[in-house]
């Protein structure tokens, strides 16, 4: 009889423990120092300016694109979903910044170079909630976490929204 009830004991909870939900929670964590090789892996330092050459100017109000975002100051930008791009320009529509997106999923990695082609900056974004920004020479701008934005010191320096 004992160990019939060891054995129902045990087959209980085995039961209980083979019908219970595992939830994981978790995601991809990045150093400064990992964040930084992906960013710069693969990603040319210049680009020909005839690749975005057409876009120089905004001629149109490139009202055939699905996302515009406008910036306290005038300035805006346009994401050209199709093809992967985002023109930033001055409020009087000239081009300041050519974002090129390589990488769509996360880590989803975007280049960003001035008017003449030459590399601006490099941001990784780790997830809905986390963005690595590097300089030319490979220093932390940013590291944005949520909505709190830490420079490469570990030290909060501003929020978003």
């Amino acid at each position: 009889m004992y160990k019939f009830l060891i054995y129902l004991f045990f087959l209980f909870f085995s039961i209980n423990f083979a019908l219970a939900e595992t939830v994981i929670e978790g995601g991809i964590s990045y150093t400064v120092s990992q964040a930084r090789k992906i960013a710069f892996d693969n990603v040319p330092s210049q680009i020909p300016v005839s690749t975005f050459e057409k876009y120089m100017k905004d001629k149109f109000g490139f009202k055939f694109f699905k996302e515009i975002t406008v910036f306290s100051d005038g300035d805006y930008s346009v994401h050209d979903i199709k093809n992967n791009k985002c023109f930033y320009y001055s409020k009087n529509g000239n081009l300041k910044i050519v974002e090129i997106i390589f990488k769509t999923s996360f880590p989803q990695k975007s280049a960003r170079y001035d008017r003449n082609g030459k590399l601006d900056s490099i941001v990784l974004d780790i997830g809905n909630s986390e963005q690595f920004i590097f300089d030319t020479d490979k220093k932390l701008i940013a590291h944005w976490i949520g909505k709190n934005g830490y420079d490469e010191n570990g030290e909060l320096f501003g929020t978003r929204d």
